[in-house]
């Protein structure tokens, strides 16, 4: 079933490289065997180094792109005092440090060739009170399952095997968003470990500022947070639906789904995508409108019908299903045949299926209207041109709106309030090439071209494969106030990556 997780999953399995095929920087000895040994010693969680034989695992994110980063360490933290260790450990001995909580940054900002500290330990989903409080590694699909019989739940996004860590530190969007806004907007507190090894606790009351740039100022930037208090939502089911159309019928389809957005109930979350598993010339496109509905399944039939209706258009097929909360979410991920263990990047657990991506390279932007018939024609069009066989294609499209709508600008870090759709160019490889990856970001580059102009800023957790003014286009006129936040919590700037606050624009 085409979903967000086939966009990001698709393709066949990825040879693992052999730890003999390692190949370590020059700096890797540069903490020194027994600083290793006494960084193993504090922790209760577990330091994997090179020498180590499961060291090509442990370094994996879900890009194999990013296999080429060797990590000096990977520190598998289980609370606040593994995190706050390895910070302290890093900065003694001057390597750089990178946060993975679940390994999803399309540009590989998790990952890097000094101490990567990952989070995926601190995975915890309960209750306590009117709040939920997540583990920055608590993958989706856990959560879900864990808070099901609580009759508590979260917004989540689209994808089963994405974390808290990423997911609301940089807003946090999903099929809830209209209803219930997005995932940073419900955050409480935050419990984090800043860059002098301080462990504290966020909240409007407490650290405003920070707690102001953690909703929405995107991960990697201030600290690492070990706990996020959300407050749930009320969702106890949802009405999962998937369309799919022929490829003749896209520019009919695509424009009705905008004006059917536009004009739904809040209760209507929902993408549109057009996809293509191999661009080889006369291969056929499918064009897919999904989503989930938080409202009864006879409203949802009769929305589903007067977006027929403004498509003019029959789809080739039709299907919905009123499920709890977690159930449809879990079918969304396309995961409804598989067991909860099997529903993980492979490589993580004995069960998993998912595949890893060989190479992802995307450009997205937010939207506050509708494409214009001719800006439509034009996105369409570079989205099918140059076509070549091995490579995957994605126009995919996502509504916001609605609730998200009505904080103010700078409520928070998020800064897109006025969006009403986020639109994106995605090509995919297995086995990429330097010709092939270069077709790739050709696609992606004349998409953007397209994209730019008529766009309103960029998505920080969908960052784009090139974007030289990334500052502006993720924060806007938040940004100045981000750069205060950073210099106050992280005045030697060891949260860093290449577009980590006060990095230059490039």
């Amino acid at each position: 079933m085409p979903t967000r997780r086939t966009v990001l999953r698709t393709g066949g399995g990825l040879a693992v490289a052999s730890a003999a095929a390692v190949s370590l920087p020059a700096a890797a000895a540069s903490a020194g065997g027994d600083g290793w040994q006494t960084l193993r010693s504090r922790l209760t969680g577990q330091l994997v180094l090179p020498a180590d034989g499961d060291y090509p695992i442990a370094k994996q994110n879900q890009f194999a792109e990013f296999d080429a980063a060797h990590p000096q360490g990977v520190v598998f933290a289980e609370n606040a005092d593994d995190v706050r260790a390895s910070i302290r450990f890093a900065r003694r001995r001057g390597l750089p440090i990178r946060t993975r909580s679940g390994g999803h940054n399309y540009r590989g900002w998790s990952t890097g060739d000094g101490l990567v500290i990952d989070l995926s330990r601190i995975n915890h989903a309960t209750v306590t009170g009117d709040t939920v409080h997540l583990g920055p590694g608590a993958q989706s699909i856990d959560a879900l399952h864990a808070l099901a019989p609580t009759g508590r739940q979260v917004i989540a996004g689209t994808c089963p095997t994405v974390c808290p860590g990423g997911f609301l530190s940089g807003g946090g969007i999903g099929y809830q968003t209209k209803k219930f806004g997005i995932g940073s907007d419900r955050l409480v507190s935050a419990r984090i470990v800043l860059a002098d090894g301080d462990v504290v606790r966020v909240s409007a009351d407490r650290d405003p500022d920070l707690f102001w740039a953690l909703r929405g100022g995107g991960g990697g930037n201030f600290g690492i947070v070990v706990d996020f208090e959300v407050r749930p939502i009320d969702a106890p089911r949802l009405v999962f639906f998937n369309t799919i159309w022929t490829w003749a019928a896209a520019q009919q389809v695509f424009a009705a789904w905008q004006q059917w957005h536009l004009t739904s109930p809040r209760e209507l979350g929902s993408a549109a995508i057009v996809m293509l598993p191999d661009a080889a010339p006369g291969n056929e496109p499918l064009v897919i409108v999904t989503g989930g509905y938080h409202g009864r399944q006879a409203e949802l039939d009769a929305e589903l019908d007067r977006l027929v209706t403004l498509a003019g258009a029959t789809p080739t097929s039709r299907s919905v299903a009123d499920l709890p909360y977690h159930q449809g979410m879990v079918t969304a991920y396309g995961c409804d045949q598989l067991t909860q263990d099997q529903c993980h990047r492979e490589g993580t657990n004995p069960d998993a299926l998912l595949h890893r991506t060989g190479l992802l390279r995307e450009g997205y932007r937010f939207f506050d209207r509708a494409f214009t018939p001719a800006e439509l024609t034009a996105v369409l069009a570079a989205w099918d041109a140059d076509r070549v066989p091995g490579q995957r294609r994605f126009l995919h499209a996502m509504t916001l709106g609605g609730k998200a709508k009505q904080p103010a600008r700078d409520a928070t870090a998020f800064v897109h309030r006025d969006a009403e759709f986020i639109v994106g160019f995605t090509t995919q490889l297995d086995a990429p090439t330097p010709e092939s990856v270069a077709q790739a970001e050709a696609v992606v580059a004349a998409g953007s071209a397209l994209l730019d102009p008529i766009g309103a800023g960029a998505y920080v957790n969908f960052p784009g494969s090139h974007l030289p003014d990334w500052s502006r286009q993720y924060y806007g006129a938040n940004y100045a106030r981000l750069l205060r936040v950073k210099r106050r919590y992280d005045p030697d700037d060891v949260f860093r990556h290449p577009r980590s606050i006060g990095s230059p624009s490039a």
